[in-house]
């Protein structure tokens, strides 16, 4: 599983460097991840819309930016479709600096709260208590900040924090009910 997440870490890494995107390869999947929790229609295409913002779509309509990204989607769409939990968070592999992991996990947590926001989960009402609690705990991990000498407890609480936000990305999504059959997403 890692050898695949570091691969298309790298793959969207330099997809997004190539369209000039301001988002790096966590915050982005992070943002997909939130849209697609909220069975909103047309994932793909609203979340490549909030990544170009005002800038033009046809950067991300050439073959090596939208193979790799359409690849994270798929790898994400069937990742939070699947009963046995196969599902990770897009991050640098563990061999990146600490201080990089966690900045990363902090973009990519801030990401999920924007891709809720951008597909219109504004209201966390109709979620349970636990799912309102992990969307509590996503903000105040958005604003986690890099460890300049981490050790192997700060490690080990990176490690536990990212599993928790795994298994409650899993949570809001069973709460909030089935993946559309969205033709349109792949």
């Amino acid at each position: 599983m890692h050898e695949v997440v570091d691969e298309l870490h790298a793959r969207v890494t330099r997809a997004l460097e190539r369209a000039a995107c301001d988002l790096a390869a966590a915050e982005c999947h992070g943002v997909l991840c939130g849209v697609s929790c909220t069975r909103t229609r047309n994932i793909y295409a609203v979340w490549i819309d909030y990544l170009r913002g005002a800038d033009e779509l046809s950067r991300f309509a050439h073959e090596d930016i939208e193979l790799p990204l359409r690849a994270l989607e798929r790898w994400t769409r069937d990742g939070l479709a699947r009963d046995d939990c196969d599902f990770a968070l897009l991050l640098p592999d563990d061999d990146a600096a600490l201080d990089q992991r966690v900045a990363a996990f902090a973009a990519w947590c801030r990401g999920y709260l924007a891709g809720l926001g951008t597909a219109g989960i504004a209201c966390m009402d109709g979620l349970g208590e636990d799912a309102r609690e992990f969307i509590a705990d996503l903000a105040r991990f958005g604003a986690l900040g890099g460890l300049p000498d981490g050790d192997e407890d700060d490690e080990h609480a990176l490690t536990e924090l990212v599993e928790y936000t795994r298994v409650g990305v899993l949570l809001v999504c069973t709460e909030l009910g089935e993946l559309p059959d969205d033709g349109e997403s792949y």
